[in-house]
């Protein structure tokens, strides 16, 4: 559709230039440019040739009767309809080109504020008389790219659907304070809905913020809890196992939670401790060397396999061989 503005632009540039040429000062003159360009098969925008200080003289009073009708003509095919002509008296009459030109015009505006279109509305709009007549303007107008529609003549009513309409029509002077009027709302409405959005962008940030806080404050209350759990650990398996290397507190303060799992499955917290006995390579149990055995074999051997049931049997450790 934008290429189709364009194209109508482009093909309004001859007749620009021949109501800025000197010639241009005879009204019969700016007259016939207004003739030709509104019967032209690709004009369908006429704003800048209506600003044209030539085409504006047809205002002044010295024009002649005849020809002071031509300036409201070239408004009517800019912005207004095929009604419009009708009502406005002292009008030139048209050419079929002309008529054609100016009903093709009408049904851009008619297909962007009545929905729906009906035959009935659009042939009364037109003064057309017959079905088949609207249906060529409508199919002319699809394959001139004014439109995008379809017909359905067998709907009750029948229709035209149209889906897409051209940016050909030229802005009333007129109309341009009530559409400033509805801009200057929508920007205000677009303003205050905006101002909404960064207000709960911020609220959000600040709760985000606020939650990250406690989650902090959270898992270091629960890192403290867990270290002091375990100094206190610690302190208890020094007092119960004088023997060992230490208790849990004196060798592991400043170890993280994550550690807690390992530390349990290490030292046996649960249970009060592991319930065998332990020793090192030197063939020397934890609770002393009292139970050193000079093979250091590093095996358990029940001595007396024979025994009575009942009665545990005491084991001997054999150390490693030196």
């Amino acid at each position: 559709m934008d290429q189709v503005h364009h194209r109508a632009l482009d093909a309004l540039q001859s007749f620009i230039a021949l109501a800025d040429s000197g010639s241009a000062s005879s009204p019969r003159y700016a007259a016939n440019i207004i003739t030709n360009a509104t019967s032209s098969p690709h004009t369908y925008v006429f704003a800048e040739l209506l600003e044209r200080p030539a085409i504006q003289a047809l205002r002044s009073p010295d024009t002649p009767a005849e020809l002071q009708g031509y300036l409201t003509l070239l408004e009517i095919f800019a912005w207004g309809t095929w009604q419009d002509y009708q009502n406005t008296p002292n009008l030139p009459p048209l050419s079929d080109e002309q008529t054609r030109k100016l009903r093709l015009l009408t049904l851009l505006s008619l297909s962007s504020t009545i929905k729906p279109l009906t035959y009935d509305s659009l042939m009364t709009a037109l003064s057309l008389s017959a079905p088949s007549e609207l249906e060529s303007l409508v199919t002319a107008a699809i394959y001139s790219s004014l439109i995008t529609a379809r017909l359905s003549p067998a709907t009750t009513p029948p229709t035209v659907n149209v889906t897409s309409v051209a940016p050909l029509r030229d802005v009333k002077p007129a109309s341009l304070p009530s559409m400033i009027s509805t801009l200057s709302a929508w920007e205000s409405r677009c303003g205050s809905v905006i101002s909404d959005i960064e207000a709960e962008i911020a609220k959000i940030r600040a709760d985000s913020a606020q939650r990250r806080s406690k989650e902090n404050a959270r898992a270091v209350a629960l890192d403290k809890t867990l270290e002091k759990w375990i100094a206190q650990s610690g302190e208890q398996g020094q007092g119960g196992s004088q023997g060992s290397q230490g208790g849990l507190g004196s060798k592991k303060m400043g170890w993280k939670p994550r550690d807690l799992g390992a530390a349990i499955r290490e030292r046996g917290f649960f249970g009060g401790g592991s319930n065998k006995r332990e020793f090192d390579d030197d063939g020397y149990f934890e609770e002393g060397p009292n139970d050193f055995d000079p093979h250091g074999s590093g095996m358990d051997i029940d001595e007396g396999a024979g025994a009575r049931s009942g009665t545990r049997h005491s084991k001997r450790f054999l150390g490693k061989k030196t």
